[in-house]
């Protein structure tokens, strides 16, 4: 039997899941990796000049030249990022800063590995470079930041990035910029922090974003409704209560796995069915009630969608009205 759904029976909530990854230097292929960027005229453009990085991935090497990738990215988030329709990344600036000087070092993170976007607000780095250990986060609206610096950088930005208005010290626990969409750490800091990502070793820890939404069905049987099972057990030889005929497409739609096992554990189907014409004896009394053991969701053209599985049977009441909620997420 078969029943439409009232939409009010019909929940579906977004909500978003969380990750933690954690990669080293040392994990050459795994999808993240630095690179550097170098300022420079690009009238005749001789690549064979250019500071070139070099990244092994099984046994695939790729080369990223410093002077595409620096007009690159200032292209794309810092040449005009106060203008939203020209840049991407967050544009707010009142609470981000850009400066994209005559280098930077770049941490790129593959989509594959952050999903939507990388959490904002979960990036701990710990790099040693220059005879010296960071620890970089990110304040959660694109700035890269000091650690140590906390104090210092907090006074920045609540001064709206006025260096003017603060000790040069100050404005310089700001160390860049994380793109959170499209995975990039971008380091423009050309002083003490110019060499992270190509020191000693860095650790790099964030979460991936994934929106999942979870549905919800309400699906009620009042007195008497379904009052009929399909199980293959109440007909005579168990012949079922399906008919298929000869060229169905797809007999797994419709049963379950294996219909004619075999000796080993395995099965087929067959090429039609024929629905049982008749039941057994004590499915025809007054007392005989169904009890439900798994949903079926359906779609308009009768596929079937989603299956739930009760943990126990439940018997349907002749009195009072029985729901079910179908939960799941995708």
């Amino acid at each position: 039997m078969f029943k439409n759904l009232d939409p009010q029976d019909i929940s579906i909530k977004p909500f978003k899941a969380y990750k933690n990854f954690t990669f080293t230097n040392n994990d050459s292929g795994s999808g993240v990796w630095a690179i550097r960027a170098r300022s420079g005229s690009i009238f005749s453009y001789q690549s064979s000049s250019d500071h070139i990085t070099t990244i092994t991935s099984g046994s695939t090497n790729t080369n990223y030249f410093a002077l595409p990738t620096w007009h690159s990215i200032n292209k794309l988030f810092y040449k005009d990022y106060d203008a939203p329709f020209k840049t991407f990344g967050n544009n707010d600036t009142t609470k981000e800063n850009r400066e994209l000087h005559t280098s930077a070092s770049i941490i790129n993170v593959s989509r594959d590995l952050f999903g939507e976007e990388i959490k904002p607000g979960s990036i701990k780095l710990s790099d040693t470079s220059n005879g010296k250990t960071f620890d970089i986060r990110d304040d959660g609206d694109g700035n890269l930041y000091d650690f140590a610096f906390s104090s210092s950088f907090a006074a920045f930005k609540s001064s709206s990035f006025d260096r003017d208005s603060l000790p040069a010290s100050t404005s310089g626990s700001q160390v860049g910029n994380v793109f959170y969409s499209q995975g990039l750490l971008v380091f423009t800091d050309t002083g003490s922090y110019k060499d992270v990502g190509f020191g000693t070793g860095y650790t790099l820890k964030y979460q991936s974003t994934q929106q999942i939404y979870e549905y919800e069905y309400k699906v009620s049987a009042k007195p008497f409704e379904f009052n009929v099972s399909q199980n293959i057990s109440l007909t005579p030889g168990r012949s079922g209560s399906i008919t298929l005929p000869l060229g169905t497409v797809s007999m797994s739609r419709f049963l379950p796995p294996g219909d004619q096992p075999s000796g080993q554990g395995t099965g087929s189907y067959a090429t039609f069915y024929n629905a049982a014409t008749s039941s057994l004896g004590f499915v025809t009394g007054s007392d005989f009630k169904p009890y439900v053991s798994t949903i079926g969701l359906y779609n308009e053209n009768n596929e079937l969608l989603v299956v739930g599985r009760l943990g126990k049977p439940i018997q349907l009441s002749d009195d009072i009205e029985t729901s079910f909620i179908v939960r799941f997420d995708t």
